[in-house]
C-alpha cells in the first residue's frame, strides 16, 4: 500500500448524484436512497486540509457538476490557487475536444519528486448537461481534468465481492490487499463523513452507513499504512484487489457476492429493486462463468477502455451546440436594449451581425461540428478584415459577433450597463480579452500541441496517455512515427495511432529504422531507459516524454 502522501491525486466528493447508472459504479450510485451534498463550509475545510499536498486535489462525484453550489466551490479554488495556466488552449473553437483536453492537461503537469503531475485542482466529470453548463469557468479553473462521458463502452470491474465469499484466506488475501490496484494507483478521499486511505472504503463507508473516516484537519493526508487502522476493513467488501471480470459500464447493471447481495437488501437498494443486480455464482472459490454472462474481456491487464479517446462520443456529447439564432442589429443609441431583448428571448448561442453582413450558407451546420466555450466571443470586424470563412457578403462596416448569453463576461457586465451599451464595439472592449477569438479561417490555430520533437523518425516506447501526447506532438512536428512498443504483451498485435503496438524487441530488430525512441511514460523513464539499453539501444536515442 502507498503512503498517501505519494498518491498523484486526493479526491473531495463533493456529492454522489450523478446522472448516469453505471455497471460496477465505484461510488455506487443507484443504490443510495439519497444523494449528499457536501456543505460549502466542509468543502473549503477539505481543500484547506490539503496545504502542502504536492498533488492533484480531485473534485469529484457522483458528477460533482450537478452540486448546486458548484459555481461557488470552484470560485473558492479559483481564489486559492489562480487561474489554470494552460486555460487559453480550450477558449478557441475545438473539433477534436477530448484530444485537446489531453493536450491542455498536459500542458499543467510538471515534474514533482521525479513524478509527472498536476499541482493543483482536478476535475472528474462524465460531461453531462450540467459540465457543460459550467464550461466556462471549470476550464478557467482546473489544471486538470478526466473526463469519461461514459457512452462507448467502458469496462468495470465489480466492486461489491466480498473475499470471503470466494474462500480467499486471511494470508492470501493481505497479500492481495497491500497489492490493490485502486489504492495503490488512485487516491485517498475526502467525504462529508471525514476523510479516508481510498476512495473505495470512503464509498462503502457512506453506502452502508460507517463510522466515518479521520477529522478533516490538516496534515491528515501524511498518514502511513500503519495508520490506516479500522478502516482497512473496508477492503474485506471490496472486490477491486480480487480478480473477477469486467463488464460494459453502459449495461447498468451491478455485480455483487452474497455478502454485498444481503448488505444491498439491508439498505432497500433502488438498483436491486428494481432488478439491476446480478448476483454471481461462486463455484469452489471461483466465480461461475455463467455469472459472468457474456463479459470474457477481463484479464490481469484489460484496459478500462482502449483508447484514451474512447472516453468522448463525439456522435452524441451534449457538448455540441445545436442551434444558434441569427438576428440582425445596427450600431445604435438603443444597441444596449435591444441586446438585453435578445438575451431575454433568445437561446444559448446568439450570432448578431450587421444587416448588410451574409453568413455561408452552411454556418450553423458548420458551427455545430465544434465545441464552442461558452465565455468567448467570436467576432469578426470587416472594416479590419477581408476574411471569408463564414462570410459571403458585407459592407467594410460590417460585424459578425457570435456569443453565449450565458458567458461571465456578460453575467458580470450585468443588465443595467449592458442597456448604456451603443454599439457591438463596446460589448467587445468589455469581454474578457483573452476569451475574444476571431471568427475567420484561423478558427483552429491552437489545435496543435507546442512541440519541441525535431524532424526524423521516432518509435513510441509505452502506449497510455503519454503515448498519445508523444504521438500529437511528433505529427504536429512533422516528423514520423515509426513504430510502437509495450511491455504489455495483452496489447501486442492491438492498434495504437494505426499500428499494431509491438514488444519491445522489436526495436533492437528494427533498430536502423528510428533515429530516437520516446519514453512514453511520466513516472518510468529511467526503468524504460535502462530495458532499452538492455536491448542495445544507444542510450542517446533515448528521450523522455517531458522534454519533448
Amino acid at each position: 500500500m502507498r503512503a498517501l502522501r505519494d498518491m498523484t491525486t486526493i479526491q473531495i466528493e463533493i456529492t454522489n448524484a450523478c446522472n448516469k447508472c453505471c455497471s460496477n459504479c465505484t461510488r455506487f450510485c443507484g443504490h443510495h436512497k439519497k444523494s449528499f451534498f457536501m456543505n460549502y463550509e466542509t468543502f473549503t475545510r477539505s481543500v484547506d486540509s490539503l496545504d502542502g499536498y504536492q498533488g492533484t486535489i480531485g473534485i469529484m462525484g457522483g458528477e460533482p457538476t450537478l452540486h448546486p453550489q458548484f459555481e461557488r466551490f470552484v470560485r473558492f479554488i479559483a481564489a486559492k490557487f489562480g487561474k489554470n495556466p494552460a486555460t487559453q488552449r480550450l477558449v478557441y473553437p475545438l473539433k477534436d475536444f477530448i484530444k485537446a483536453q489531453q493536450r491542455r492537461d498536459y500542458e499543467s503537469f510538471r515534474t514533482v519528486d521525479d513524478t509527472f503531475k498536476a499541482v493543483g485542482p482536478g476535475l472528474w466529470s462524465n460531461m453531462g448537461v450540467s459540465y457543460k453548463k459550467h464550461y466556462e469557468i471549470i476550464n478557467d479553473t482546473f489544471f486538470v481534468q478526466i473526463l469519461n462521458d461514459h457512452i462507448n463502452p467502458i469496462f468495470h470491474q465489480p466492486g461489491l465481492v466480498a473475499r470471503k465469499d470466494l474462500g480467499i484466506s486471511d494470508d492470501d488475501f493481505f497479500k492481495l490487499r497491500d497489492k490493490c490496484w485502486v489504492q495503490n494507483e488512485w487516491s485517498a478521499s475526502i467525504t462529508p463523513k471525514g476523510a479516508f486511505f481510498c476512495e473505495i472504503a470512503a464509498a462503502l463507508d457512506m453506502l452502508f452507513d460507517g463510522p466515518g473516516g479521520w477529522l478533516i484537519e490538516p496534515g491528515w493526508w501524511k498518514r502511513e499504512p500503519k495508520d490506516f487502522g479500522d478502516q482497512l476493513h473496508w477492503c474485506e467488501l471490496c472486490g477491486f484487489a480480487l480478480d473477477t471480470f469486467m463488464r460494459d459500464g453502459t449495461e447498468e447493471i451491478d455485480d455483487v457476492s452474497e455478502t454485498l447481495y444481503e448488505k444491498l437488501k439491508n439498505i432497500g437498494s433502488s438498483k436491486l429493486k428494481s432488478g439491476r443486480v446480478n448476483l454471481i455464482k461462486v463455484e469452489n472459490g471461483q466465480i461461475a462463468e455463467e455469472s459472468k454472462l457474456e463479459n470474457k474481456r477481463f484479464s490481469a491487464a484489460m484496459p478500462y477502455a482502449e483508447k484514451w479517446e474512447d472516453r468522448f462520443n463525439a456522435m452524441n456529447s451534449v457538448l455540441f451546440a445545436s442551434k444558434y439564432d441569427i438576428v440582425d442589429i445596427e450600431n445604435s443609441e438603443d444597441f444596449g436594449i435591444k441586446l438585453n431583448k435578445l438575451l431575454d428571448t433568445l437561446g444559448e448561442w446568439i450570432v448578431v451581425k450587421h444587416p448588410d453582413v451574409q453568413l455561408v450558407d452552411d454556418f450553423c451546420e458548420r458551427m455545430s461540428k465544434y465545441v464552442l466555450n461558452p465565455g468567448t466571443m467570436h467576432w469578426l470586424d470587416l472594416s479590419k478584415s477581408n476574411d471569408m470563412e463564414f462570410v459571403k457578403s458585407a459592407n467594410n462596416n460590417g460585424f459578425v459577433a457570435m456569443f453565449n448569453k450565458n458567458a461571465l463576461s456578460l453575467r458580470e457586465f450585468g443588465y443595467d450597463r449592458i442597456a448604456h451599451v451603443k454599439s457591438i464595439y463596446e460589448i467587445i472592449a468589455m469581454w474578457q480579452p483573452n476569451k475574444v477569438v476571431e471568427l475567420s479561417s484561423a478558427i483552429n490555430k491552437s489545435s496543435g500541441l507546442l512541440s519541441r520533437i525535431k524532424n526524423g523518425r521516432y518509435a513510441i516506447w509505452g502506449t497510455g496517455m503519454a503515448g498519445n501526447h508523444a504521438v500529437d506532438a511528433i505529427q504536429c512536428a512533422g516528423a514520423v512515427l515509426v513504430c510502437a512498443v509495450d511491455r504489455n504483451c495483452a496489447k501486442h498485435g492491438k492498434d495504437f495511432n494505426g499500428m499494431p503496438i509491438q514488444a519491445p524487441e522489436y526495436l533492437l530488430q528494427h533498430s536502423d529504422e528510428f533515429d530516437w525512441v520516446i519514453a512514453a511514460n511520466y513516472t518510468h523513464y529511467e526503468e524504460i531507459k535502462r530495458e532499452a539499453i538492455d536491448l542495445g539501444i544507444d542510450k542517446n536515442k533515448v528521450l523522455r516524454i517531458t522534454d519533448i
